[in-house]
Formats: C-alpha cells, sequence, structure tokens
C-alpha cells in the first residue's frame, strides 16, 4: 500500500505497515476536525433528544485498504456487503386469512372447541392403553388396590382431565388431601367426581403406547402418537397470522432422563425442552420436543428445527421472528427461496456477516447497516447495549418513538422484531395461570399432561373468544371447561363412585335360643386375652348383627358402636 509522500517521512521506514496507518489515521483524524465543515458540529447531544446516526463504514479508501490487511481471513467478504440502498427481495405478500377455520356449526360450549383439539381419536388411544397397561400389571403383580381395577373408559377420562385441571385452580399441596375430612382441606367435589382410590389408580396407570412396540430409534416413542395427532388439530382448526415466532419452552422435570435440560433465562431451569412456532395472540402452530443431539429422528441444529417446524406455512409470505439462536445468513437465505421473511436478533460470530460492522464502537442511539447482494440486511443498533439484527424485510429503515418524555430515534427491524417475538412468551404466560402439574416420576406423563392441559386449553381458549363478542379470562375458561368435563356420567355402569353403605344393627329373625351367637369383636379379643377355650365360655352371645355388612357378622352394641358410630364404649 501506497503513502502519500506529504505524511511518509524518512524516520517512518523503518516503522511496521500497521503503525504507519495508525500514524496516517491520526493526521487523518485532527485535519478534518480542524476544517470548517465539520459534520459533527449539527449532532444533536444524545442526553435530551436521542437522534439516530447511520454511519458509515470504509467510508475512506484508507479504511478500506487496513480492513482488508486486518480481516483478510474473515468469512464476509467486502463486496457482498453495502450501504443498504433497500433491495430486499420482493416475496410475494401475505394474503392468507388469519385465526379459526369456522366450520358448519354452532359451538355454545366451552369444551366443544376443546374437544376438537383433543378429539375422540386421541381419547380412544389413551383409553385403550390405559386398559392394556393396566392389564399387564395385573398379570405380573397382585396387590388389593390392582385387584380393584376395573377397566376405564373415555367419559371416565373426561372427568379424569377435568379433575386434574380443577385441582390447578383449587390448589392444595398433596393429592390425597383434595379427599381429606379435615375442616381445613375438605373440598365436596373431588369425591363427586372419583373416588380417591380410583383417582390414584387411574393416575398410576395412564398409558399412551403399547410397550410391546418399542422404538430405541426413537426417545419419544411412548407419546410420538399424542404428539403428532395434536400438531395436526392444532394446524387443522387454525390458520396463523402473517408474523409468527419460533422460540423454546421449558416443562419443568427434576427426574433422570437423558434429555434433560438448564435453561439459564427460565425460572424453572430444569426440566424437558420444547420448541415452538405461535402466533398472535399466543396460539401455538406447531411444536417439536428436543430429545438430545444424538438422536435421529429428531433434527437438533437451529436452522432444521426452523424448517421443520415452518414445514406447513412455507410459500405464503409469513414473517419469521427468531432470538440470536436460530438466526443467520443462511437461514436467511433458505427461507427466502421458501418465500418466507426473516427478522431476528444474531450473534456476532456467526458466519457470512460483515465483521467490520461487528467491531464498530457506537454511541447510545446510533446505528449501523450492511446489505448483501440479495438483500440481506444486517443493523447494528446501540441501545443499553450493542443490539445485531437481521432481516430478508427491511433497509435501514428507522421510526420515531416517544419514551419516557423524550422522542427515541429506533431502528424499524428493532421494532418488527420486538412486536412478533413475544408469541411464545405469551402462550407460556397463560399456561402458567392455574397450572395443574406437579411432581412425576414418569416423564412422558408430565409432558402429555402438559400439552392435553396446558397448550391445548391455551389454543382451545384463543379459539373460544375469537369465535364470540364476549371474551373471557383464560382462568375462567378454564373453570368452565373442568367444570363441564367432570359433570359427564357414566355410560357404561362402572361403579367408580362406591354409594356410601349405611350400617344398620338388627334382630335377627327366630327363636331365640336358635338364631343367637357370639359377639364377633368380643369373641376376637377375649381369645387375645385368655385363649379360644376359655373366650367360648366368657363370650356373651346376641341376637344383633350388622345388616351393611358382607357377611352379616353379630354384633353386641357396644361393639357396633366402636366399629361402625366411631362412638366410645
Amino acid at each position: 500500500m501506497e503513502l502519500p509522500n506529504e505524511q511518509f517521512s524518512s524516520e517512518d521506514s523503518d516503522m511496521p505497515l500497521s503503525e504507519v496507518i495508525a500514524k496516517r489515521r491520526r493526521i487523518t483524524y485532527i485535519s478534518s476536525h480542524d476544517s470548517s465543515t465539520d459534520s459533527s458540529s449539527d449532532i444533536i447531544p444524545f442526553h435530551r433528544f436521542p437522534v439516530g446516526r447511520n454511519i458509515i463504514l470504509s467510508s475512506s479508501e484508507d479504511e478500506e485498504d487496513e480492513s482488508n490487511i486486518i480481516n483478510n481471513n474473515t468469512n464476509a467478504s467486502t463486496t457482498d456487503w453495502s450501504n443498504p440502498i433497500g433491495n430486499q427481495p420482493q416475496l410475494t405478500s401475505f394474503e392468507g386469512a388469519h385465526g379459526f377455520k369456522m366450520l358448519n356449526r354452532n359451538y355454545e360450549n366451552v369444551e366443544d372447541i376443546y374437544f376438537l383439539l383433543l378429539d375422540d381419536r386421541i381419547l380412544d388411544i389413551i383409553v385403550e392403553e390405559t386398559n392394556r397397561y393396566a392389564e399387564k400389571m395385573l398379570f405380573e403383580k397382585t396387590s388389593s388396590r390392582l385387584d380393584k381395577w376395573k377397566p376405564t373408559d373415555k367419559t371416565e377420562i373426561k372427568r379424569f382431565f377435568g379433575l386434574i385441571m380443577w385441582m390447578g385452580i383449587v390448589k392444595l399441596p398433596e393429592v390425597h388431601l383434595y379427599w381429606s375430612k379435615d375442616a381445613a382441606y375438605a373440598q365436596s367435589l373431588p369425591s363427586s367426581v372419583l373416588s380417591r382410590n380410583r383417582f390414584e389408580i387411574l393416575l398410576r396407570m395412564l398409558h399412551f403406547c403399547d410397550n410391546e412396540n418399542e422404538n430405541l430409534n426413537d426417545r419419544l416413542y411412548k407419546i410420538r402418537v399424542i404428539i403428532d395427532m395434536l400438531n395436526e388439530n392444532f394446524q387443522k382448526y387454525y390458520d396463523p397470522g402473517e408474523t409468527v415466532c419460533i422460540d423454546e419452552s421449558l416443562i419443568p422435570f427434576r427426574g433422570r432422563i437423558v434429555f434433560k435440560q438448564y435453561i439459564k433465562q427460565k425460572r424453572h431451569k430444569y426440566g424437558v425442552k420444547i420448541f415452538k412456532l405461535c402466533s398472535a395472540p399466543g396460539y401455538t402452530v406447531n411444536f417439536q420436543i428436543y430429545c438430545g443431539k444424538k438422536t435421529d429422528t429428531e433434527k437438533t441444529t437451529p436452522t432444521n428445527v426452523v424448517l421443520s417446524l415452518c414445514k406447513n406455512i412455507f410459500g405464503k409470505g409469513h414473517t419469521l421472528c427468531t432470538d440470536n439462536w436460530y438466526t443467520s445468513v443462511d437461514l436467511a437465505r433458505q427461507l427466502i427461496a421458501r418465500n418466507t421473511h426473516l427478522v431476528g436478533t444474531m450473534r456476532s460470530n456467526r458466519r457470512g456477516i460483515p465483521k467490520d460492522l461487528v467491531a464498530k464502537k457506537l454511541k447510545r442511539n446510533e446505528y449501523i447497516a450492511k446489505e448483501s447482494l440479495d438483500g440481506i440486511t444486517v443493523l447494528k443498533w446501540k441501545d443499553k447495549r450493542d443490539v445485531l439484527v437481521l432481516s430478508t424485510k427491511h433497509s435501514d429503515e428507522t421510526v420515531v418513538v416517544h419514551k419516557r418524555g423524550y422522542d427515541c430515534v429506533k431502528p424499524k427491524i428493532v421494532m418488527e422484531y420486538n412486536k412478533g417475538k413475544s408469541y411464545v412468551d405469551v402462550s407460556d404466560q397463560i399456561s402458567s395461570y392455574c397450572n395443574p402439574l406437579r411432581k412425576s416420576v414418569k416423564w412422558y406423563k408430565k409432558i402429555v399432561l402438559e400439552l392435553l392441559l396446558n397448550t391445548a386449553v391455551v389454543n382451545a381458549w384463543i379459539i373460544h373468544n375469537s369465535l364470540t363478542n364476549n371474551k373471557i379470562s383464560s382462568v375462567e375458561f378454564r373453570k368452565q371447561l373442568a367444570m363441564q368435563m367432570m359433570s359427564h356420567k357414566d355410560n357404561n355402569s362402572l361403579s367408580n363412585v362406591p354409594k356410601r353403605v349405611r350400617h344398620e344393627i338388627k334382630k335377627k329373625d327366630g327363636q331365640f335360643d336358635l338364631v343367637r351367637k357370639r359377639c364377633k369383636i368380643c369373641y376376637k379379643n377375649n381369645v387375645k386375652k385368655f385363649g379360644s377355650k376359655s373366650a367360648k365360655n366368657c363370650t356373651k352371645k346376641v341376637i344383633t348383627f350388622c345388616d351393611g355388612c358382607l357377611d352379616k357378622p353379630h354384633l353386641c352394641l357396644p361393639c357396633f358402636n366402636k366399629v361402625h358410630r366411631n362412638m366410645p364404649l
């Protein structure tokens, strides 16, 4: 590189080239600030009226030469990026419908909408596999609780799910306390829906697949069918809006599982990660559960996750918002080829972005932008800290925002991203209200209950509010849905709610000497004290018996009161 004679002296000949360049830049900087045409004199101070200044990098030939020397090994060639000229790709504009796909029927009850998403196919699978698993458990082991098992059906599963949903609204420390007679915990509703023993055994036997069909290549084989059917129903009855968002959620779980994740930003830091594609105002269009890097059935790289979740909305002109884990120049080009825009924050070490833009130091509310040959804009904006964003939809346009008593200039890309990025967070926030999840050893039960009783409920609530002018809160929707599900009557005459038998003491009909027998309780007590021979002689005989017991034992009045009336002798 040749330097002008007036800035190059004999003593500079022994200096390294980089120091000569630095010296020349200092001379240029001083001379430019001494001139009367200094452009910085017109800048308004930032402390009262921040104004975005579009800084043009490589404005002088000297800076271009220096950047070529320093960044000669960079992935982003300077010829691929230039100052923004608004040459964004002209994709097909979004013209699709947004909202619930109307069907030719009226939905008067909230459960009618919910059971569009949790349809009969899903309920049939749950009933079939739960009964199958219970039969297997009965064959392998026996116990007093298992011996009382009776096959379940769809009506009982609806009441079962409705009761779990209601438990999320009315919270108690332990599940068994919902049936407690203690005045501090007393609840009359659970015992009228299911007995405690029936609820606990249903929760124990709840299953979603045939264990004989184990697929070692799919870690989610236990719930794969439920996942596929829910995704199908979520997309079947709702059209997403123009702007959609992809982000991850966390289902809290601290048990042992190979694909458990730790996410620092989430309130529950340990759990199962789930990728969501959401649309306004928080509707989950599609989801995918992360099950580890070593599996072949799940595409776990950021680009593949996006392409997998969005495969059914490509070609319609949607705008996708992603955070810095997903956003890259390669993803932007792949989405452009599929007629989809990308707007998102980006990490500074991504391949293909201009390194001189990343290295540039900015003041508060300054920004700098570069545009590729195919219309991809990369913009760096200084707010409280540096923000790096990418867009295939915007150039370097700015908008004026009124903020805390003064006007602030923001890039339009940042405004668009802030508007669309929140859809997944809104979905998670609504799901957290009255969450019915509890600690569980079985990971697959916790995931399915999260999907069926949280994600599906939020989607049904959004559909309900889009169909009626009488919008209700998510908590009120949950309450109405739970009460309607618990009101289903048993159609197959299963005695799941046992009737309380009223034990009554009666006299035996017949001749006194023939019908009287020893009191059963007194005889047992005397046997322990005196032995069987003495007990036969000292135990009194009575003609009274309990008509409510199965064996109708003879009991004296004090023993009857002690056993069935809980009265002291």
